[in-house]
């Protein structure tokens, strides 16, 4: 049987239950044929480098820090941290939020990479029974839209959301005029390689989300994903959040390269498609059952587009799920094999636009 037969493009990594996707007679599917989307996405990487530049030199220098990096352990944000430093000349505040599922090795690079770049580091933990609670109610019920969900696993992006609300308080309250994330172009929209976000418009757009997850793990949830009225007062200026890795054609062999003599290792605990959490595989497992498709595959599908990785490296990744780091966090999650299966398929709506997590894009 042909990965066309059986409902995956030929040319990505896209399956049939992909919101929107159309094969033709080939097995190409709409968005390998979509020419202009990848000008389009090319013209505003373009525009984008040209306002962060421009924006960096306007402002560095300026304060203790120039910049807060939401820094994972992972390799995307290990070469993010190093670009931030070392391209542009960034003094950065590395921020760490520890979900409890980071891999030990994951935590070892972050100490290693922090002190070879020579940069002031804080890592936040979050309560282990509210983080869980928060996981596993993303996981049983539909806290956030479809139209969050197209390149992001419900569970990764309540922890994400979690991560940015978290940055932009840091940010605020030390003056930090730009919040660094290391993602990747296929994991957020072209339109959002720079941004600024209004916590106020912010709170408005999210108020479905919240609200949802506040009738499943309580009223603690404003506290962990909101800023403090005091604060929000006080405020003159927004803080930019830029992705600086968008900016670059690099790929996954380059970038290990490149940090490997920070002394940045690989994890051997980890996913195909993680190179820092545990949390991971379980996330992924979720979307798969709930949608049909991972998480992954716009992301891979993207880089496969630009050349920055085969096909085959894509499939590799996304096959690369233990069946024991899925049964290990869902035995934290005080989850069994029959909440699983009570979850219902469902189909989402073909929808433009791209992540949007609660902490903002």
């Amino acid at each position: 049987m042909t990965d066309h037969e059986s409902g995956r493009c030929v040319s990505c990594v896209l399956s049939a239950a992909f919101p929107g996707i159309k094969f033709n007679e080939e097995g190409v599917c709409n968005f390998c044929r979509d020419k202009l989307q990848v000008t389009s996405d090319a013209e505003a990487i373009a525009r984008a480098k040209e306002k962060i530049e421009a924006m960096i030199s306007r402002n560095r220098g300026q304060g203790r820090y120039d910049a807060l990096m939401c820094y994972s352990g992972g390799k995307d944000s290990t070469y993010t941290l190093m670009l931030a430093v070392k391209k542009y000349g960034l003094r950065v505040l590395s921020f760490t939020l520890d979900n409890g599922f980071l891999s030990s090795g994951a935590l070892d690079n972050i100490n290693r990479v922090v002190d070879g770049l020579g940069v002031d580091q804080i890592t936040v933990r979050p309560s282990a029974p509210f983080f869980r609670s928060v996981i596993k109610a993303s996981a049983l019920n539909d806290i956030f839209g479809d139209r969050a969900l197209l390149r992001i696993s419900s569970g990764c992006h309540a922890c994400i959301s979690l991560v940015n609300i978290t940055a932009q308080t840091m940010a605020l309250e030390r003056g930090i005029p730009f919040i660094l994330a290391g993602f990747t172009l296929g994991q957020i929209p072209a339109n959002g390689v720079m941004y600024k976000t209004n916590y106020r418009f912010l709170q408005q757009s999210r108020e479905t989300a919240m609200a949802n997850l506040r009738s499943h793990v309580g009223d603690e949830a404003d506290a962990y994903y909101g800023i403090r009225e005091s604060l929000i007062e006080t405020v003159t200026s927004y803080p930019h959040t830029m992705n600086l890795l968008c900016l670059e054609d690099i790929t996954e062999a380059e970038i290990v390269r490149a940090i490997e003599p920070l002394g940045w290792e690989r994890p051997g605990d980890v996913d195909g498609c993680s190179s820092n959490c545990r949390l991971n595989t379980f996330n992924n497992h979720i979307h798969q059952v709930k949608y049909g498709y991972s998480p992954y595959e716009l992301e891979l599908s993207h880089l496969i587009r630009k050349g920055l990785m085969t096909r085959d490296e894509a499939l590799e990744k996304i096959f690369d799920q233990p069946v024991d780091q899925y049964q290990s966090v869902m035995s934290q999650l005080g989850m069994t094999a029959n909440d699983i299966d009570s979850l219902e398929p469902r189909r989402q709506e073909a929808c433009s636009g791209g992540l949007e997590a609660m902490g903002g894009t």
